[in-house]
Protein backbone atom coordinates (compact mmCIF):
# COMPACT_ATOMS: atom_id res chain seq x y z
CA UNK A 1 0.00 0.00 0.00
CA UNK A 2 1.23 3.50 -0.84
CA UNK A 3 1.89 5.14 2.50
CA UNK A 4 2.52 8.76 1.52
CA UNK A 5 2.59 11.15 -1.40
CA UNK A 6 4.35 14.47 -1.92
CA UNK A 7 1.79 17.23 -2.43
CA UNK A 8 2.58 20.97 -2.46
CA UNK A 9 5.91 20.24 -0.81
CA UNK A 10 4.51 18.21 2.09
CA UNK A 11 4.23 14.50 2.69
CA UNK A 12 0.63 13.38 3.08
CA UNK A 13 0.06 10.13 4.92
CA UNK A 14 -2.49 8.27 2.79
CA UNK A 15 -2.84 5.17 4.92
CA UNK A 16 -6.48 4.33 5.58
CA UNK A 17 -5.82 2.93 9.07
CA UNK A 18 -7.55 5.74 10.94
CA UNK A 19 -10.57 4.26 12.69
CA UNK A 20 -13.47 6.55 13.70
CA UNK A 21 -13.01 8.15 17.10
CA UNK A 22 -14.48 6.06 19.92
CA UNK A 23 -17.76 7.21 21.46
CA UNK A 24 -18.02 7.59 25.24
CA UNK A 25 -21.68 7.93 26.31
CA UNK A 26 -22.53 9.05 29.86
CA UNK A 27 -25.57 10.29 31.77
CA UNK A 28 -26.76 10.99 35.30
CA UNK A 29 -25.44 13.39 37.92
CA UNK A 30 -22.01 14.86 37.31
CA UNK A 31 -20.14 12.36 39.44
CA UNK A 32 -21.92 9.47 37.70
CA UNK A 33 -21.06 10.96 34.30
CA UNK A 34 -17.43 11.18 35.34
CA UNK A 35 -17.30 7.61 36.62
CA UNK A 36 -18.78 6.24 33.40
CA UNK A 37 -16.38 8.31 31.27
CA UNK A 38 -13.41 7.10 33.33
CA UNK A 39 -14.47 3.48 32.95
CA UNK A 40 -14.93 3.76 29.20
CA UNK A 41 -11.90 5.86 28.27
CA UNK A 42 -9.19 4.87 30.74
CA UNK A 43 -6.73 3.60 28.11
CA UNK A 44 -6.95 6.86 26.20
CA UNK A 45 -6.59 8.89 29.39
CA UNK A 46 -3.34 7.02 30.06
CA UNK A 47 -2.12 7.93 26.56
CA UNK A 48 -3.04 11.56 27.11
CA UNK A 49 -1.23 11.71 30.43
CA UNK A 50 1.89 10.18 28.87
CA UNK A 51 1.96 12.84 26.14
CA UNK A 52 1.62 15.76 28.56
CA UNK A 53 4.17 14.34 30.96
CA UNK A 54 6.62 14.46 28.03
CA UNK A 55 5.60 18.02 27.20
CA UNK A 56 5.94 19.22 30.78
CA UNK A 57 9.32 17.52 31.10
CA UNK A 58 10.59 19.47 28.08
CA UNK A 59 9.75 22.61 30.01
CA UNK A 60 11.47 21.35 33.17
CA UNK A 61 8.13 20.84 34.90
CA UNK A 62 7.73 17.59 36.81
CA UNK A 63 4.28 16.04 37.04
CA UNK A 64 4.07 16.90 40.74
CA UNK A 65 4.91 20.51 39.87
CA UNK A 66 2.24 20.48 37.16
CA UNK A 67 -0.35 19.31 39.70
CA UNK A 68 0.66 22.13 42.05
CA UNK A 69 0.42 24.68 39.23
CA UNK A 70 -3.07 23.40 38.43
CA UNK A 71 -4.21 23.67 42.04
CA UNK A 72 -3.61 27.42 41.93
CA UNK A 73 -6.81 27.66 39.88
CA UNK A 74 -8.94 25.52 42.22
CA UNK A 75 -10.57 28.38 44.21
CA UNK A 76 -11.89 29.97 41.01
CA UNK A 77 -13.03 26.61 39.59
CA UNK A 78 -14.84 25.85 42.86
CA UNK A 79 -16.53 29.25 42.79
CA UNK A 80 -17.66 29.19 39.14
CA UNK A 81 -18.01 25.53 38.12
CA UNK A 82 -18.10 23.35 41.28
CA UNK A 83 -20.22 20.72 39.50
CA UNK A 84 -17.41 20.12 37.01
CA UNK A 85 -15.07 19.27 39.87
CA UNK A 86 -17.61 16.61 40.88
CA UNK A 87 -17.35 15.22 37.36
CA UNK A 88 -13.57 15.29 37.53
CA UNK A 89 -13.65 13.41 40.85
CA UNK A 90 -15.93 10.83 39.25
CA UNK A 91 -13.62 10.54 36.27
CA UNK A 92 -10.72 9.71 38.58
CA UNK A 93 -12.86 7.19 40.45
CA UNK A 94 -13.86 5.54 37.17
CA UNK A 95 -10.20 5.14 36.22
CA UNK A 96 -9.25 3.83 39.64
CA UNK A 97 -11.85 1.07 39.47
CA UNK A 98 -9.67 -0.64 36.90
CA UNK A 99 -6.18 0.12 38.14
CA UNK A 100 -4.12 0.92 41.17
CA UNK A 101 -1.61 3.15 39.39
CA UNK A 102 -2.86 6.34 40.96
CA UNK A 103 -4.88 8.37 38.42
CA UNK A 104 -6.44 10.75 40.92
CA UNK A 105 -8.42 13.97 40.68
CA UNK A 106 -5.27 16.08 41.06
CA UNK A 107 -3.71 14.34 38.08
CA UNK A 108 -6.80 14.96 35.96
CA UNK A 109 -6.97 18.58 37.12
CA UNK A 110 -3.42 19.05 35.78
CA UNK A 111 -4.47 17.45 32.50
CA UNK A 112 -7.39 19.87 32.19
CA UNK A 113 -5.02 22.77 32.98
CA UNK A 114 -2.40 21.81 30.39
CA UNK A 115 -3.02 25.07 28.46
CA UNK A 116 -2.38 27.10 31.60
CA UNK A 117 0.72 25.06 32.56
CA UNK A 118 2.59 24.90 29.24
CA UNK A 119 4.71 28.02 28.62
CA UNK A 120 4.33 29.97 25.33
CA UNK A 121 7.69 28.71 24.04
CA UNK A 122 6.84 25.00 24.44
CA UNK A 123 7.16 24.24 20.73
CA UNK A 124 10.50 26.02 20.51
CA UNK A 125 11.80 23.74 23.24
CA UNK A 126 10.36 20.70 21.53
CA UNK A 127 12.01 21.60 18.23
CA UNK A 128 15.36 22.07 19.92
CA UNK A 129 15.32 18.37 20.83
CA UNK A 130 15.48 17.63 17.09
CA UNK A 131 18.60 19.73 16.59
CA UNK A 132 16.60 22.33 14.65
CA UNK A 133 17.09 26.04 14.99
CA UNK A 134 13.63 27.28 16.03
CA UNK A 135 14.41 30.69 14.51
CA UNK A 136 14.09 29.03 11.10
CA UNK A 137 10.69 27.49 11.74
CA UNK A 138 7.13 28.51 12.35
CA UNK A 139 6.95 26.98 15.80
CA UNK A 140 4.62 29.09 17.86
CA UNK A 141 0.83 28.83 17.97
CA UNK A 142 0.76 27.06 14.63
CA UNK A 143 -2.52 25.38 15.18
CA UNK A 144 -6.24 25.67 14.52
CA UNK A 145 -8.42 27.36 11.92
CA UNK A 146 -12.08 27.90 12.82
CA UNK A 147 -15.04 29.39 10.98
CA UNK A 148 -18.77 30.02 11.29
CA UNK A 149 -21.27 30.75 8.53
CA UNK A 150 -25.00 31.41 8.44
CA UNK A 151 -26.60 31.65 5.02
CA UNK A 152 -30.20 32.55 4.24
CA UNK A 153 -32.36 29.44 3.96
CA UNK A 154 -29.32 27.26 4.77
CA UNK A 155 -28.05 25.51 7.88
CA UNK A 156 -25.86 27.37 10.37
CA UNK A 157 -22.35 25.86 10.59
CA UNK A 158 -19.45 26.10 13.02
CA UNK A 159 -16.32 24.17 11.99
CA UNK A 160 -12.60 23.91 12.56
CA UNK A 161 -9.43 21.94 12.07
CA UNK A 162 -7.90 21.02 15.41
CA UNK A 163 -4.12 21.17 14.97
CA UNK A 164 -1.91 19.89 17.75
CA UNK A 165 0.71 17.25 18.49
CA UNK A 166 -0.17 14.24 16.37
CA UNK A 167 0.49 11.91 19.31
CA UNK A 168 -2.82 13.04 20.77
CA UNK A 169 -4.90 11.60 17.95
CA UNK A 170 -4.92 8.26 19.78
CA UNK A 171 -6.12 9.97 22.94
CA UNK A 172 -9.25 11.54 21.41
CA UNK A 173 -12.84 10.56 22.13
CA UNK A 174 -16.29 11.80 21.17
CA UNK A 175 -18.05 12.39 24.49
CA UNK A 176 -21.85 12.17 24.47
CA UNK A 177 -22.87 13.61 27.85
CA UNK A 178 -26.38 13.90 29.32
CA UNK A 179 -25.86 15.36 32.79
CA UNK A 180 -28.90 15.82 35.00
CA UNK A 181 -30.47 19.28 34.80
CA UNK A 182 -27.95 20.51 32.21
CA UNK A 183 -28.00 20.57 28.41
CA UNK A 184 -26.81 17.39 26.72
CA UNK A 185 -23.67 17.90 24.66
CA UNK A 186 -21.45 16.13 22.15
CA UNK A 187 -17.80 17.14 22.31
CA UNK A 188 -14.61 16.01 20.59
CA UNK A 189 -12.02 16.13 23.32
CA UNK A 190 -8.84 14.61 24.66
CA UNK A 191 -9.69 11.74 27.01
CA UNK A 192 -9.65 12.95 30.59
CA UNK A 193 -10.62 16.50 29.62
CA UNK A 194 -14.06 17.91 30.25
CA UNK A 195 -14.64 19.29 26.74
CA UNK A 196 -13.10 20.90 23.69
CA UNK A 197 -14.97 21.35 20.39
CA UNK A 198 -18.67 20.65 20.76
CA UNK A 199 -22.39 21.30 20.39
CA UNK A 200 -25.29 21.05 22.82
CA UNK A 201 -28.92 20.09 22.34
CA UNK A 202 -29.93 23.77 22.38
CA UNK A 203 -28.20 24.26 19.02
CA UNK A 204 -25.27 26.18 20.55
CA UNK A 205 -21.65 25.23 19.73
CA UNK A 206 -18.05 26.14 20.59
CA UNK A 207 -14.67 25.83 18.89
CA UNK A 208 -11.15 26.63 20.08
CA UNK A 209 -8.06 28.48 18.83
CA UNK A 210 -5.11 28.67 21.19
CA UNK A 211 -3.64 32.15 21.69
CA UNK A 212 -0.60 33.19 23.70
CA UNK A 213 -0.15 36.46 25.59
CA UNK A 214 2.76 37.85 27.58
CA UNK A 215 0.16 38.30 30.32
CA UNK A 216 -0.46 34.54 30.58
CA UNK A 217 0.36 32.84 33.87
CA UNK A 218 0.37 36.02 35.94
CA UNK A 219 -2.71 35.19 38.00
CA UNK A 220 -5.23 32.37 38.61
CA UNK A 221 -8.25 31.97 36.38
CA UNK A 222 -10.82 29.57 34.99
CA UNK A 223 -8.89 27.04 32.86
CA UNK A 224 -9.92 27.05 29.21
CA UNK A 225 -11.16 23.43 29.18
CA UNK A 226 -13.43 24.19 32.14
CA UNK A 227 -14.59 27.27 30.23
CA UNK A 228 -15.44 25.23 27.14
CA UNK A 229 -17.57 22.78 29.11
CA UNK A 230 -19.27 25.62 31.01
CA UNK A 231 -20.08 27.38 27.74
CA UNK A 232 -21.68 24.18 26.46
CA UNK A 233 -24.24 24.68 29.23
CA UNK A 234 -25.37 27.96 27.62
CA UNK A 235 -28.42 28.25 25.38
CA UNK A 236 -27.16 30.84 22.91
CA UNK A 237 -24.42 33.28 21.97
CA UNK A 238 -25.74 36.11 24.11
CA UNK A 239 -25.74 33.97 27.25
CA UNK A 240 -22.25 32.68 26.50
CA UNK A 241 -20.86 36.19 25.99
CA UNK A 242 -22.35 37.34 29.30
CA UNK A 243 -20.77 34.37 31.07
CA UNK A 244 -17.30 34.86 29.56
CA UNK A 245 -17.25 38.60 30.27
CA UNK A 246 -17.53 37.89 33.99
CA UNK A 247 -14.88 35.20 34.34
CA UNK A 248 -11.15 35.66 35.17
CA UNK A 249 -8.65 33.84 32.93
CA UNK A 250 -5.10 32.67 33.51
CA UNK A 251 -4.29 31.99 29.86
CA UNK A 252 -5.37 33.12 26.41
CA UNK A 253 -7.59 31.52 23.81
CA UNK A 254 -10.16 32.33 21.19
CA UNK A 255 -13.53 30.60 21.50
CA UNK A 256 -15.56 30.96 18.31
CA UNK A 257 -19.22 30.36 19.18
CA UNK A 258 -22.49 30.21 17.26
CA UNK A 259 -26.11 29.19 17.78
CA UNK A 260 -28.89 27.85 15.58
CA UNK A 261 -30.41 31.32 15.14
CA UNK A 262 -27.32 32.32 13.14
CA UNK A 263 -25.84 34.50 15.87
CA UNK A 264 -22.06 34.09 16.20
CA UNK A 265 -19.05 35.70 17.88
CA UNK A 266 -15.38 35.21 18.68
CA UNK A 267 -14.48 35.42 22.36
CA UNK A 268 -10.85 36.48 22.65
CA UNK A 269 -9.93 35.81 26.27
CA UNK A 270 -6.74 36.60 28.17
CA UNK A 271 -5.80 37.54 31.74
CA UNK A 272 -6.81 41.06 30.68
CA UNK A 273 -10.40 39.91 30.20
CA UNK A 274 -12.75 38.89 27.39
CA UNK A 275 -13.37 40.85 24.20
CA UNK A 276 -16.14 39.93 21.78
CA UNK A 277 -15.58 40.10 18.02
CA UNK A 278 -18.78 40.27 15.99
CA UNK A 279 -19.51 38.72 12.61
CA UNK A 280 -19.66 40.54 9.30
CA UNK A 281 -22.04 39.31 6.60
CA UNK A 282 -23.07 36.39 8.84
CA UNK A 283 -19.59 34.84 8.77
CA UNK A 284 -16.54 34.76 10.99
CA UNK A 285 -13.16 33.02 11.10
CA UNK A 286 -10.14 32.92 13.39
CA UNK A 287 -6.68 31.38 13.65
CA UNK A 288 -3.96 31.78 16.32
CA UNK A 289 -3.26 35.46 16.80
CA UNK A 290 -5.17 38.22 18.54
CA UNK A 291 -7.41 40.44 16.45
CA UNK A 292 -8.56 42.73 19.27
CA UNK A 293 -6.37 45.87 18.97
CA UNK A 294 -5.76 46.25 22.71
CA UNK A 295 -4.55 42.62 22.96
CA UNK A 296 -2.28 42.66 19.90
CA UNK A 297 0.65 44.38 21.64
CA UNK A 298 0.99 41.53 24.14
CA UNK A 299 0.62 38.70 21.60
CA UNK A 300 3.36 36.19 22.50
CA UNK A 301 2.66 33.78 19.65
CA UNK A 302 2.68 35.99 16.57
CA UNK A 303 6.37 36.80 16.19
CA UNK A 304 7.91 34.39 13.70
CA UNK A 305 4.56 32.70 13.11
CA UNK A 306 3.71 32.98 9.43
CA UNK A 307 1.17 30.17 9.43
CA UNK A 308 -1.51 31.85 11.51
CA UNK A 309 -1.52 34.93 9.28
CA UNK A 310 -1.60 33.01 6.01
CA UNK A 311 -4.29 30.60 7.23
CA UNK A 312 -6.50 33.49 8.31
CA UNK A 313 -6.01 35.19 4.93
CA UNK A 314 -6.95 31.99 3.10
CA UNK A 315 -10.05 31.47 5.23
CA UNK A 316 -11.17 35.09 4.85
CA UNK A 317 -10.67 34.94 1.11
CA UNK A 318 -12.80 31.81 0.70
CA UNK A 319 -15.35 32.36 3.44
CA UNK A 320 -17.88 34.25 1.33
CA UNK A 321 -18.13 31.29 -1.07
CA UNK A 322 -19.11 28.81 1.63
CA UNK A 323 -22.72 27.71 1.40
CA UNK A 324 -22.71 24.37 3.20
CA UNK A 325 -20.81 21.29 4.28
CA UNK A 326 -19.23 20.54 0.89
CA UNK A 327 -17.58 23.98 0.82
CA UNK A 328 -16.52 23.71 4.47
CA UNK A 329 -14.90 20.34 3.81
CA UNK A 330 -13.03 21.79 0.84
CA UNK A 331 -11.67 24.69 2.90
CA UNK A 332 -10.66 22.49 5.86
CA UNK A 333 -8.94 20.12 3.39
CA UNK A 334 -6.88 22.89 1.77
CA UNK A 335 -3.18 21.96 1.42
CA UNK A 336 -2.28 24.62 -1.15
CA UNK A 337 0.33 26.37 1.04
CA UNK A 338 2.39 23.42 2.25
CA UNK A 339 3.09 23.59 5.97
CA UNK A 340 1.30 26.93 6.14
CA UNK A 341 -1.93 25.32 4.91
CA UNK A 342 -5.23 25.09 6.76
CA UNK A 343 -4.92 21.30 6.52
CA UNK A 344 -1.50 20.46 7.88
CA UNK A 345 0.60 17.30 7.86
CA UNK A 346 3.45 16.55 10.27
CA UNK A 347 7.02 17.61 9.57
CA UNK A 348 8.74 14.25 10.03
CA UNK A 349 12.16 15.91 10.39
CA UNK A 350 11.09 17.14 13.82
CA UNK A 351 10.97 15.16 17.05
CA UNK A 352 7.66 13.36 17.49
CA UNK A 353 6.68 15.61 20.38
CA UNK A 354 7.14 18.67 18.10
CA UNK A 355 5.15 17.38 15.12
CA UNK A 356 2.14 19.68 14.91
CA UNK A 357 -0.50 18.60 12.39
CA UNK A 358 -4.22 18.65 11.74
CA UNK A 359 -5.28 15.95 14.17
CA UNK A 360 -8.99 16.00 13.26
CA UNK A 361 -11.55 18.25 11.60
CA UNK A 362 -14.95 18.99 13.13
CA UNK A 363 -18.02 20.45 11.41
CA UNK A 364 -21.18 21.15 13.40
CA UNK A 365 -24.59 21.74 11.83
CA UNK A 366 -26.35 23.85 14.43
CA UNK A 367 -29.66 23.77 12.60
CA UNK A 368 -29.77 19.98 12.50
CA UNK A 369 -27.85 19.69 15.81
CA UNK A 370 -25.30 17.22 14.48
CA UNK A 371 -21.54 16.95 14.82
CA UNK A 372 -19.29 15.51 12.11
CA UNK A 373 -15.67 14.60 12.82
CA UNK A 374 -12.81 13.02 10.89
CA UNK A 375 -10.35 10.49 12.29
CA UNK A 376 -7.34 12.35 10.81
CA UNK A 377 -6.75 15.16 8.29
CA UNK A 378 -9.92 15.91 6.29
CA UNK A 379 -7.85 15.79 3.07
CA UNK A 380 -7.44 12.02 3.53
CA UNK A 381 -10.32 10.85 5.75
CA UNK A 382 -14.10 11.05 5.75
CA UNK A 383 -16.37 12.53 8.40
CA UNK A 384 -18.45 10.48 10.85
CA UNK A 385 -21.76 11.97 11.97
CA UNK A 386 -22.93 12.13 15.60
CA UNK A 387 -26.51 12.98 16.65
CA UNK A 388 -28.39 13.49 19.88
CA UNK A 389 -30.67 10.69 21.05
CA UNK A 390 -34.35 11.35 20.54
Amino acid sequence: MLCSILHHGIFMDTESQHNPLPVVAVEGDHRACGIKAGEQSRDRIVRSLATYKRMFALCNISWDEAVEKARVHLPIVKEITPHLLEELDGLAAGCSDKTDDGIDAGTLLALNCRTEILPPDFLLRAMATSGHNPDNHDAHCNECTSLAVARENQSVWLAQNWDWVGLQRDALIVLHAKPDNRPACITVTEAGMLAKIGINDKGFAVSLNILRSHDDGQSPGLPVHFLLRALLECSNVEEACDFARNVPFASSSNILIADKSGDMASLEVSPKGCRVLSAENNQLCHTNHFLTPEFVANDAGLKGNISTVSRLATAQKKLSGIQGFKDINKLLSDTSSGNESICRFADKTLAEIAQIETVVAVAMNLTAQTLLVTAAQPAITDFTEHKFDS
